[in-house]
Formats: C-alpha cells, sequence, structure tokens
C-alpha cells in the first residue's frame, strides 16, 4: 500500500531557528485542520495562502499531499520536488523524496519512483515504508518489462502471421493462375487437336474421292483402247486384204532374156 507522510504544525514547532509569520502559520494550520478533515479542496487554498506568504518546506510539503490526495500527480511532483530543495536535514530530505517517489509511481513513471525510493533511504536507511514501496515499485517495472515483452512477442507473431496471410494469399493466386493457364493450354490443345482432327478428315476424305475417280478413269481408259485396238486390227485386215488382191491382179514382167 502506498503510504504518504504529512506534516503537521506542531512539526515545525519544534524545529530551531524556524521563524513562521502569524499569517502563513495560521494559514498552515487552517489547512492541517481541512486535511484531517478530508476536505483536501479547501486545504489546498490555505497551503496556498500559506506558501504565497512564505515558500517554505512544510508550505510546499502540504500542498503537494492536499494535491496528491485529489490525483493531481503531476502537479504534486513539482511541489514535492520544491520540497526536496527547501530540506535543512537528512530526515526531511527523505521524507520528501519518499512522497515524491508516491507521486511518481501513480503517475505511471515507474523508473523515477524507483530513483526517488531510492534517495529517501539514502538520506534515512530507518525509512522502512521507503524500503517496503521500493521493493513494490520494483517489481511493478518487472511485471511492465514482462507485459512490454508478451506485447511484442504479440506483436511480432500478429505480423508473422499476417506475413504468412499475406504469402498464403499470394500461393493461392499463383495456383489459380497456373490452374487457369493450364486449363487455357488444356482448351488451346483440344481446339488444336479438333482442328488437326478436322484436316486429316479432309485430306483423307480428298484422298479417296481421288482414287475412286482415278479408278473410273483407269477402266474408262482401259475400255477405249480395247475398242481401239480391235478397230485397228480390222483395218488392218482390210489393208491386208486389198493389198493381197492387190498384188493378184497385177501382171506378171516378161522375162528378160
Amino acid at each position: 500500500m502506498i503510504m504518504i507522510y504529512r506534516l503537521f504544525i506542531l512539526v515545525f514547532l519544534s524545529l530551531s531557528n524556524q521563524i513562521w509569520s502569524q499569517s502563513s502559520h495560521e494559514l498552515l494550520m487552517d489547512g492541517d485542520k481541512n486535511y484531517i478533515q478530508e476536505n483536501y479542496t479547501t486545504a489546498e487554498e490555505f497551503y496556498r495562502k500559506a506558501k504565497d506568504s512564505d515558500n517554505s518546506l512544510k508550505s510546499n510539503f502540504n500542498l503537494g499531499n492536499a494535491i496528491y490526495k485529489q490525483e493531481r500527480f503531476e502537479e504534486a511532483i513539482d511541489h514535492y520536488q520544491g520540497a526536496v530543495n527547501r530540506a535543512k536535514n537528512n530526515e526531511e530530505r527523505s521524507n520528501a523524496y519518499f512522497n515524491l517517489g508516491n507521486a511518481y509511481y501513480n503517475n505511471q513513471k515507474i523508473e523515477e519512483s524507483i530513483e526517488a525510493y531510492k534517495n529517501a533511504l539514502k538520506n534515512n536507511l530507518n525509512n522502512k515504508e521507503a524500503k517496503y514501496n521500493l521493493a513494490a515499485a520494483k517489481e511493478t517495472m518487472k511485471m511492465i518489462k514482462m507485459q512490454e515483452q508478451q506485447q511484442q512477442q504479440q506483436q511480432n507473431s500478429d505480423q508473422q502471421n499476417e506475413e504468412n496471410k499475406d504469402q498464403d494469399q499470394q500461393n493461392n493466386d499463383q495456383q489459380q493462375n497456373s490452374d487457369q493457364q493450364n486449363e487455357e493450354n488444356q482448351q488451346q490443345d483440344q481446339q488444336q487437336n479438333q482442328q488437326e482432327e478436322k484436316k486429316d478428315s479432309s485430306i483423307q476424305n480428298q484422298s479417296s474421292s481421288f482414287d475412286s475417280s482415278r479408278l473410273e478413269k483407269q477402266q474408262l481408259d482401259s475400255t477405249d483402247a480395247k475398242k481401239l485396238l480391235q478397230i485397228i486390227q480390222s483395218e488392218e485386215l482390210k489393208v491386208q486384204e486389198k493389198l493381197r488382191k492387190f498384188n493378184s491382179n497385177r501382171k506378171k514382167p516378161k522375162k528378160d532374156w
């Protein structure tokens, strides 16, 4: 549990050579009364007036306390620092550093609170509250670092998962493109095969038609040739018959003795 010290008028009445003006003294007393009654806003008003009258250790210290109770820790830090600077002995300085550490701690400045608690112990080794709060602040720092490491690991894991997701998406896109290209190639091959089959069929049909007409033509030529041969043979017989008759009708020549 974070604790804070309070300095009241009675504490400072025992300090030697400490002179308070009546107005500042009364203002501090009124501030202390309201502080004890937990009227921190009213106490702050009296402490501010006391500080304006006498910018002392007590006015800075107790004003810091009243503001701290209202959870305005950043502002309380300034007044506690002022108290540290106005401390006249180690005990006062230790108490001021202790409350300064509390303000740092509640303002989420853990490292600064650790240093303040250490300074409180340097000025007073018997400050048990400073020892306790220093240990608590160190433990808090360990937890913060562990959380930061876990968050960093989680961020790295999320980033890696996102990269893997992107890579998987790219692989899927590439596979889809490859499948689409293969399908297009198959379609082209199929179309080409169909065209080649049509071409072969056309050539085969043309070849079959040509051969049929050729055979028919050959048969026609053979028939004509046979008839032509018969005509030639008939004509030749006629010619030979004429020659035979011609030769038989010729007169034989006389012998020249």
